[in-house]
């Protein structure tokens, strides 16, 4: 019998057609060794732009306890592994760090990011590929309602610190309050809970200003804000500009009170206030670092002292952040899913950390509504 030679065609196709069974078969066994080793959290993160340090801040924390959870012996003698991709506080980097993770890290979720803006664009990514969030640093009415299937939230939306931060200052003697926000999606969003505090205590803004998101141009702000002699100003905006503001205003000559939200809660921002720093008031989202009262600060306050990274309100955000993933994760079964993530999370209803309540729903994503007010102390530590 005489067997004939393939054809060119048909040699270009019984190559492509074992290329493509090599191809699946690397591809399945990935997935399968994933599936079964590492469990992998993505951050799609500022590391070297201007948010830089209170990421670090918030990573040293869960990676600390991420850590502490491998020694003992993992999830289901699996290990937790961080995987972050810098996004340099550009929400469209965000978009392709987010990208990346999810395409080339296979990850379970994603993580410890800080930014509305960014968080928006990575919520929108996370939807399409059907990937939770948790935890990200932001604050915009958009990610909490309508609730998103796929992103769960820590903390409460930036309005409504920034509303009731306004009925504080008024109960504090306040009757002309300024306010200077970032022009970009976060400032635009949290000016709305000024107003609404604004109207609520029957008063007008004693003058608006604005900064560019980013960015330490605060000269024009700072003026306006000194012509309207106002007695009182809510800074929304991120650590390097409101510190750049309070410094500017104290050097004209302000002596009234200068409040900034939750997302400047920092040991960052209390090193670049500098000498201005003692009074500034800072709205709080998370218990106190440093409290006795409550056991996840006490929790908090023995992991750090074992794995000596800073104790700050940032860094308690991201220890809380990574309680909450390992508790889900466990929920989740000893063979986690994205979406079996997902219902673990919705089973988390009015979860105790030890003095700090994180709830969630089918139709619930807000995860805490705890506001605080502290100040910056002579010792440069924040005071309830």
């Amino acid at each position: 019998m005489t067997i004939k030679p393939l054809s060119a065609r048909w040699l270009v196709l019984l190559q492509r057609g074992a290329a493509t069974l090599i191809t699946a078969t690397c591809l399945s066994t990935t997935a399968f060794a994933q599936t079964r080793g590492d469990i992998v959290i993505g951050q799609p993160a500022d590391l070297t732009g201007p948010q830089k340090a209170s990421v670090k801040e918030m990573t040293d924390a869960a990676r600390a306890y991420f850590d502490k959870i491998n020694k003992a012996g993992g999830i289901d003698g699996r290990k937790l592994v961080l995987r972050s991709v810098d996004d340099g506080f550009d929400p469209k980097r965000s978009v392709t760090a987010a990208n990346e993770l999810i395409a080339q890290k296979n990850v379970l979720a994603l993580a410890l990011g800080r930014g509305t803006a960014n968080a928006e664009a990575v919520m929108k990514v996370a939807d399409d590929a059907k990937v939770p969030v948790v935890g990200y640093v932001g604050g915009s009415l958009l990610l909490h309602s309508p609730p998103k299937r796929y992103f769960f939230n820590l903390r409460p939306p930036y309005r409504v610190e920034a509303e009731r931060a306004i009925g504080q200052l008024v109960a504090q003697g306040a009757s002309r309050i300024a306010t200077v926000y970032t022009d970009d999606a976060f400032g635009k969003d949290a000016v709305e809970g000024f107003y609404e505090g604004l109207k609520a205590n029957k008063l007008e803004a004693a003058t608006i200003a604005t900064i560019p998101r980013g960015e330490a141009k605060v000269e024009d702000a700072v003026a306006k804000i000194m012509a309207s002699k106002a007695d009182a100003v809510v800074g929304i905006c991120i650590v390097k500009s409101c510190s750049l503001v309070a410094k500017g205003l104290r050097a004209a000559g302000y002596t009234g009170k200068f409040l900034s939200l939750s997302n400047t809660s920092s040991s960052t921002y209390v090193k670049e206030l500098g000498d201005v720093a003692r009074g500034i008031i800072v709205t709080q989202v998370f218990p106190a670092p440093d409290s006795v009262a409550i056991a996840l600060s006490n929790d908090f306050q023995k992991l750090a002292d074992e794995y000596k990274f800073e104790k700050s309100y940032t860094s308690m955000e991201g220890y809380v952040n990574a309680r909450v993933l390992v508790e889900a994760i466990k929920r989740a079964g000893p063979n986690p899913t994205r979406e079996g993530l997902v219902k673990a999370l919705e089973s988390m209803h009015k979860f105790d950390l030890g003095g700090f309540v994180i709830s969630y729903g089918p139709e619930d994503r807000s995860g805490s509504t705890l506001v605080n007010l502290t100040i910056i102390g002579r010792n440069g530590r924040f005071m309830r």
